[in-house]
């Protein structure tokens, strides 16, 4: 658990969770008016499972923001395979950030910028406070942005807690290279292409050895397999493109300001209206019974 002589910070990483609730194998949720619900549920349950679990004193959720961002004036193709969101996920959006609003949770998102970005902004600043700081997200990259104070919190693999040394542990580099293993391997995810015919193995393998892409690339001709001395050879700016794309800005126009995501109180009111729409039966009760043990 986090250092209990340190404010807790969490930034909260909105759509990689709206994403893997929608995807999660388990049965169809509906509101009694038949409208999908297993997002906001799934996505409320843990949220108010973090904020029990980890008492953090400070707490923002972290959202996308419709439109091209400056990746996509780099590389016209970034995350352009992505097929449209779902119309079952779209209509499913608007009660997680009413649950939001209801738990008092700050919503952070700027236009122009992934919230990786605004996430990796927000740590940045934070890290030269007396603060523990946890980014929760189950997303490997990430975890370029451990260090010092920072960590990664992944409610998807039990509140692992991700330092430098569990990065190592994990990926085989420290965080500061994440970025040049990624450079190389791609991400089919993000249609970021990397180096063609290498792999995360192969990439981990090219970085412990060189340090990073750009050495990798300078000493292309030192390498013994044909395939990645090829590689690196003939896609040396396809590879700097990928790392660029990769790296997480820390330099987003957003301003730390801890009052604002100090954790409220939530709105009982809000929350019981929402839940009651939605038809979360167990939730609702919980809400009841969290009342009566206040008023006890």
């Amino acid at each position: 658990m986090a250092d209990a002589r340190k404010p807790v910070l969490m930034l909260l990483d909105a759509m990689g969770f709206i994403f893997r609730a929608h995807y999660a194998p388990m049965d169809r949720l509906t509101s009694p008016t038949g409208m999908p619900t297993k997002v906001p549920y799934l996505f409320a349950t843990m949220v108010r499972r973090l904020v029990k679990d980890w008492q953090p004193d400070y707490l923002g959720v972290v959202f996308d923001v419709a439109g091209p961002t400056f990746r996509d004036a780099l590389f016209a193709e970034y995350k352009a395979q992505r097929p449209p969101m779902p119309e079952d996920l779209s209509v499913q959006l608007p009660y997680v950030r009413r649950f939001c609003e209801a738990m008092r949770l700050p919503i952070l998102e700027k236009q122009g910028y992934e919230a990786d970005d605004v996430i990796g902004a927000l740590a940045r600043q934070a890290a030269g406070k007396d603060l523990d700081i946890f980014i929760v997200t189950a997303d490997k990259d990430m975890m370029q942005l451990v260090g010092g104070p920072v960590r990664v919190l992944n409610p998807s693999k039990a509140d692992l807690v991700i330092d430098a040394e569990k990065v190592q542990e994990i990926l085989g580099v420290p965080p500061e290279q994440v970025i040049d293993v990624m450079a190389l391997m791609g991400d089919s995810i993000d249609n970021i292409p990397g180096a063609k015919g290498i792999g995360e193995k192969g990439a981990r393998a090219l970085i412990q050895r060189f340090g990073s892409v750009e050495a990798a690339l300078d000493h292309a001709a030192e390498v013994e397999g044909k395939r990645y001395r090829e590689a690196l050879q003939n896609q040396r700016e396809q590879v700097l493109l990928s790392k660029k794309l990769a790296t997480i800005a820390t330099d987003v126009p957003v301003s730390l300001d801890l009052a604002s995501l100090s954790r409220r109180d939530p709105d009982a009111d809000a929350l019981r209206a929402l839940y009651a729409e939605l038809g979360f039966g167990r939730l609702l009760r919980e809400l009841a019974e969290t009342a009566a043990s206040a008023e006890a």
